[in-house]
């Protein structure tokens, strides 16, 4: 801004930057823009008498005034007209009325989701490394450098597009776009935004990789190529409930209810960032019950039987704290990659039933339950899943089979009931 010493007196002039400074403090105290006086002056220097009504925002001045006085400009721009500079002001108000005016930053992007994610509290490690792999892998070396309130949903689809012709599959992309929404909308709520740019930006993938399953003579076949396997009853129990690997893994046998035939699922042991360690279930609707099988009570009861005696044959050494169902010898938590491979190898092995992993157990559970006819609410409640319709979007190949089926079954109905009987007594 240019300053003009206007005292006579001889005094030096008053840097503009004290005054700017104590408007913006005021302004940040009253929680709005600052409302004042301002003095102008006509164009040759000679001052007004009368100071005109103005708001301080952003460091700027907000006011009206005749087209040919300095006043009718505003410091840091300009307006082209009288009505052009009274609809700014207009709206500028409303919208500190209304709460929706957000402070101009310079922040940017890549600045923003740093401080975002160190602030990030009460998320899984691995929620934690999936976010920092996103922000700095993928969203800042592309945009990290915009200004945080300059991007737009143009910009980020444009991410999303570079990211996906750089070969990352569709789900990761989509999950960079949860990783930016989350964080562009604490912005809002922050203050820092008016409105989330990241919003309906990148749609739920809908087509899924082709989901491996195994049929209920593969899976039985399996079963029987693994009886004399160590992790036998770990193989029966994931096909039998359906649980994730690190659930699985985190089983104790507090949580296993033999009388009652059931089993409580409330942790589970995963990778956490570099290590491993034990955690509440992926999802609040992780923490289930599920009913068991009599064969599978049985199994696990011979589970039991044998870890006794690789308790006694440990003696004080042995975990006995950990209680674990499924561990190494000496009651040591398992490892989860170790595990898989170890499944892995015995697929290959049998040679007979398609390759799938170990969660391709838990697959296989869901699919013949709802071939069976079992309805999707329970399924999804076995599983785990945060809704139905969660289960629906998974399944719906088995689901789109079932309707078919559902048809066919209709139809042997009706045609039973068609019986030669019937229709001479309908006759009759």
């Amino acid at each position: 801004m240019e300053e003009q010493n206007l005292d006579i007196y001889g005094h030096d002039p008053i840097p503009w930057s004290g005054p700017s400074k104590q408007l913006a403090a005021q302004a940040r105290e009253e929680g709005r823009g600052r409302t004042c006086w301002l003095a102008t002056t006509d164009e040759d220097g000679s001052p007004h008498l009368a100071a005109v009504g103005a708001i301080w925002l952003d460091d700027n001045f907000y006011f009206t005034s005749g087209p040919r006085l300095r006043k009718s400009q505003r410091r840091g721009g300009g307006f082209p007209s009288k009505a052009a500079a009274v609809e700014a002001m207009n709206r500028l108000q409303a919208e500190v009325v209304d709460g929706t005016y957000v402070e101009r930053s310079r922040v940017t992007l890549g600045e923003y989701l740093e401080e975002w994610l160190a602030a990030c509290r009460n998320i899984r490690p691995n929620t934690a490394r999936d976010y920092s792999v996103s922000i700095h892998k993928h969203i800042n070396p592309r945009i990290g450098k915009a200004r945080l309130q300059s991007v737009d949903r143009l910009q980020i689809r444009g991410l999303y597009k570079k990211l996906a012709e750089s070969g990352l599959s569709e789900k990761t992309v989509h999950n960079v776009h949860i990783c930016l929404h989350k964080a562009l909308q604490d912005a809002v709520a922050d203050g820092l935004l008016r409105k989330n740019p990241a919003e309906r930006a990148h749609g739920k993938p809908k087509d899924r990789p082709g989901m491996k399953t195994w049929s209920a003579d593969e899976l039985a076949a399996f079963l029987a190529f693994t009886s004399q396997d160590r992790e036998l009853v770990l193989y029966h129990l994931a096909a039998a409930t359906g649980m994730r690997r690190g659930e699985l893994l985190g089983l104790r046998w507090r949580d296993v209810d033999f009388d009652g035939a059931r089993l409580a699922v409330r942790h589970q042991f995963t990778r956490q960032g570099n290590g491993l360690g034990f955690g509440p279930p992926k999802s609040k609707k992780g923490v289930r019950t599920i009913d068991l099988d009599e064969e599978t009570v049985a199994l696990l009861r011979e589970q039991q039987e044998r870890q006794r005696f690789d308790r006694h044959a440990s003696g004080s050494a042995y975990r006995t704290d950990l209680d674990l169902v499924f561990c190494r010898p000496g009651g040591l938590p398992e490892d989860p990659n170790v595990i898989g491979r170890r499944f892995e190898r015995r697929v290959r092995a049998l040679a007979t039933v398609p390759a799938i992993a170990l969660h391709g157990l838990r697959h296989t559970h869901a699919t013949l339950l709802l071939e069976a006819g079992v309805d999707v609410k329970t399924v999804s409640e076995r599983l785990g899943h945060d809704s139905a319709q969660t289960t629906l979007e998974l399944y719906g190949h088995v689901t789109t089979r079932m309707r078919s089926n559902a048809a066919s079954r209709f139809g042997s109905l009706l045609s039973t009931a068609r019986t030669p009987t019937t229709m001479l007594t309908a006759d009759n």
